[in-house]
């Protein structure tokens, strides 16, 4: 870790009733400078947030690894964990959202490709809708079928995460290969 950015996490870690307000904080001036890099500004106030912003502005994946290592250095019951937790949610929240327009996106470019423009706007939406919603059933028969080969029946997060991945890769795969329906 980069001495700049160690020395952020020790300030985060050293200060346990404000990590929900520093990691919100670090969350709203990231989307600033992606929004405005040129004009960005870091208040002095918070110049301590400059390394989490150099480093996870353009990588939400990578901030919301930091923010689980920031979360799991306080004991399950703290109440810093729990405002560390409330911040990952909300960010994970926002980011699988900013995955799925990007994914359907994409499945929208590849069937234009293949089957030309659709119809009308409104066949575009359902069409859309009718392939989200189809992969929301494989993937939860996807996480059944891995449930169902433990011994308990229950998926832990880390796993839950990694098979989900799995998952959306292949899905990813089969947007670029094109396998996906024509229009409605």
């Amino acid at each position: 870790m980069e001495p700049e950015l160690k020395s952020t996490t020790d300030f985060l870690l050293r200060n346990p009733s404000s990590v929900k307000k520093w990691l919100t904080l670090a969350d709203k001036y990231m989307q600033t400078f992606t929004q405005d890099p040129h004009n960005f500004l870091l208040p002095k106030a918070h110049e301590i947030l400059k390394p989490l912003i150099e480093v996870y502005a353009r990588n939400t994946d990578g901030f919301l690894q930091y923010i689980m290592g920031v979360r799991d250095s306080f004991a399950k019951g703290d109440n810093a964990w729990e405002d560390a937790q409330l911040v990952y949610r909300r960010i994970n929240g926002r980011y699988v959202q900013q995955l799925r327009r990007e994914r359907s996106k994409r499945a929208v470019e590849k069937a234009q490709e293949l089957y030309g423009n659709p119809p009308t706007y409104h066949v575009r939406l359902q069409w859309i809708s009718n392939l989200e919603h189809g992969w929301a059933q494989r993937r939860l028969s996807f996480l059944e079928a891995a449930r169902e080969k433990l011994t308990n029946n229950r998926i832990d997060t880390e796993t839950r995460a990694e098979l989900l991945l799995e998952f959306w890769e292949t899905i990813d795969m089969e947007i670029y290969e094109g396998k996906i329906p024509p229009w409605n």
